[in-house]
């Protein structure tokens, strides 16, 4: 799987509202930042813990926007916005293994 491949199924997945395919997508190592201050959630259920709180909201939009881009490292803009709510916008940094697996994940966001 390539990152660019990665993110679209990252965004099918804010889309569906679905956090448990998320855990599809991270492999064992991975790290997850939602806050670069804090410290890392480093299993998938951790991660999909933290994703269900989307789960029940109603998402208007999300998009994506390749910043950079490799076989294994890439860089991402991402936007998306609920009903009611301000838009959020922030970054997703990926690094992948030569399996496709992710090995590295990281995303921050922020409200305006």
């Amino acid at each position: 799987m390539t990152p660019t491949e990665w993110f679209g199924k990252m965004k099918e997945i804010w889309l569906a509202q679905d956090p448990n395919r998320m855990a599809e997508l991270l492999a064992d190592t991975l790290e997850y930042h939602e806050n670069p201050l804090e410290t890392p959630l480093r299993t998938i259920q951790a991660v999909v813990d933290a994703w269900k709180e989307i789960k029940d909201q109603n998402i208007e939009y999300v998009e994506i926007e390749m910043l950079y881009e490799n076989e294994s490292v890439a860089m991402a803009l991402w936007r998306f916005k609920q009903v009611n709510q301000p838009e959020h916008i922030g970054s997703y940094f990926l690094k992948l293994n030569n399996q496709g697996r992710c090995v590295e994940f990281r995303q921050w966001w922020s409200s305006r």
